[in-house]
């Protein structure tokens, strides 16, 4: 503005004979200050409107979690400048079904407020309001969650972003989550995973609008979908995965970390467990545990030695076990692992990540292994129990999509002498035309040998996990279809599902109640009603 100091121009301006020549001037100053005080307001009004942790934009590196049971998610957050929450917002992808409730935490868990959520879109920013703000105190930390009943949440691992707002901040490994079915304070970590849970806030000082309008909702770019299944770790997984998972609603609902239960690979009368009610597997209490450090992998990915010790690696390649005795734990595999089936290899693998990756391809297999809290992703079949195998509280899900439409894809395949016990088992690959896609979650085929000398017990079985989630080994038309045997399955629980049956069809089909020495015993869904295998 010049017209504040110039004295001399004020003078000639005086001494003019044209009035117009006079006020001109000062009538253009004048607009330029009216001007400045009607635009200032609004300025000061955006910069202390409601603020959030996380903006709107859509966030990066998503991993969608197929896990289905229900789970708290949060993040949480520190006050920098006192103020107050108005809602809770979640950013939600497709498959993150159900209805949501969004809560504010202190930081020992007292519940603050809480607000459910209506009308959300099928992806993208979902916010609820509080039915009064509530003041936050500068210095003070909280947690904001929302509870997700059917779980397919997504989470991004290893995160190591900040805090978009001012405000308020947070520190690495902010988000946290806990498996449940009702709303309960989360405190779980798994991977530094954000679950993308967030917040409206308001400065102190700053006048927000009477009615609060949505926050602005960005709809993310087109990301595979699922078909639904469980995702701690987180976790994860979970996730939170947290894969968590994780892992849906009236399910049970992992926990805590099952303790293995001594078996023998194919033992005549194995033990039965008691019908489990919580404690399933999910991303944050199987495959290598929090802490754990790494290093590289640096040996053959054909391993000879007897009793050879692979521990706390990262290994890039697929192990070929050629020898017996082999002990792998607490080590991430990209890649695959396989022993023989003619019984000249034999290893076990605990607390471990097999990431088979998205291409075709046996997680584990085929034969005399042992595999204990593994978390098994990708490929087109998880595991495969061809023969003398045990597979205990290991979560098995995530299969790939294969774009081919050719894999028929599952989470456990059962040949002869397994033991199939605690798992989280789910095939969750979408399907592709003209026949990919999953046929269940345990297969029992006779392609290449008879079924038989099987214990299927204590295990979860996923919703969705294709037309039926699981075949109980009497598959008519195939080579090996007669002579089906001691085929026991117990203490099974099965995910009811949107339509109440598991599968597309049903919970199980190929089941011989009259072959020799099956049993079927205590199988019920979640919901608590029983499973026969005529369902």
């Amino acid at each position: 503005m010049t017209l504040h100091s110039d004295t001399s121009r004020r003078i000639r301006y005086r001494k003019s004979s044209s009035p117009a020549r006079i006020f001109l001037p000062f009538l253009a100053a004048l607009a330029v200050v009216l001007a400045g005080v009607l635009w200032a307001p609004n300025m000061t009004a955006s910069a202390t409107g409601p603020e959030t942790i996380w903006g709107t934009a859509a966030p990066a590196k998503l991993v969608k979690h197929s896990d289905r049971a229900g789970v708290e998610l949060g993040t949480r957050f520190t006050v920098k400048t006192a103020g107050a929450a108005t809602g809770v917002r979640f950013y939600k992808t497709t498959g993150n079904t159900g209805a949501h409730t969004g809560t504010l935490w202190s930081s020992s868990g007292k519940k603050l407020a809480t607000a459910k959520f209506t009308s959300e879109s099928a992806s993208g920013w979902q916010t609820a309001y509080f039915a009064k703000p509530v003041s936050l105190k500068a210095g003070k930390t909280y947690v904001v969650s929302y509870h997700a009943p059917r779980g397919g949440y997504a989470a991004t691992h290893n995160f190591t972003g900040k805090s978009r707002s001012s405000s308020l901040t947070v520190a690495s490994g902010a988000g946290v989550f806990r498996y449940g079915s009702s709303v309960a304070f989360p405190t779980k970590k798994w991977k530094k995973s954000q679950y993308w849970v967030d917040l409206t806030f308001q400065r102190a000082g700053s006048k927000p609008a009477a009615n609060p309008a949505p926050v602005p909702t960005t709809k993310p770019s087109p990301t595979p979908t699922t078909k639904p299944s469980p995702s701690p770790t987180p976790t994860t997984k979970p996730s939170p995965s947290p894969t968590p998972t994780t892992k849906p609603s009236p399910s049970p609902t992992p926990t805590t970390k099952p303790s293995p239960t001594p078996s023998t690979p194919a033992p005549s009368t194995p033990p039965s467990t008691s019908t489990p009610t919580t404690g399933f597997p999910n991303a944050s209490n199987t495959g290598v545990p929090a802490g754990t450090k790494l290093s590289n992998y640096t040996g053959s990915c054909t391993v000879t030695a007897a009793n050879t010790v692979i521990d706390a690696k990262t290994i890039n390649c697929s192990l070929t076990i050629r020898a017996k005795g082999v002990k792998i734990t607490r080590s991430v595999i990209n890649g695959t692992v396989y022993g023989a089936t003619n019984g000249s290899s034999s290893f076990t693998i605990s607390d471990s990540n097999v990431n088979i990756g998205a291409r075709e391809g046996t997680g584990i297999g085929d034969g005399y292994f042992t595999a204990t809290r593994v978390h098994v992703t990708g490929g087109t079949r998880s595991i495969n129990c061809f023969i003398n195998c045990t597979v205990e509280y290991s979560y098995v899900h995530g299969q790939f999509t294969d774009k081919t439409g050719v894999a028929h894809e599952s989470g456990v395949r059962m040949g002869s002498g397994s033991v199939i016990r605690g798992n989280t088992i789910a095939c969750d690959a979408p399907d592709v035309p003209p026949d990919a896609g999953c046929s269940a979650a345990l297969t029992g085929y006779g392609d290449f040998a008879v079924v038989q000398n099987n214990t299927i017990d204590g295990n979860l079985f996923i919703a969705g996990s294709g037309g039926y989630c699981a075949y109980g080994g009497s598959s008519q038309g195939k080579p090996y279809s007669a002579g089906v045997n001691n085929i026991r399955f117990t203490n099974n629980v099965w995910q009811a599902g949107s339509n109440g049956k598991c599968g597309y069809y049903g919970p199980i089909t190929s089941f011989d109640s009259k072959a020799p020495g099956n049993v079927w015993s205590n199988n019920k869904f979640d919901n608590g009603k029983t499973v026969s295998p005529a369902n």
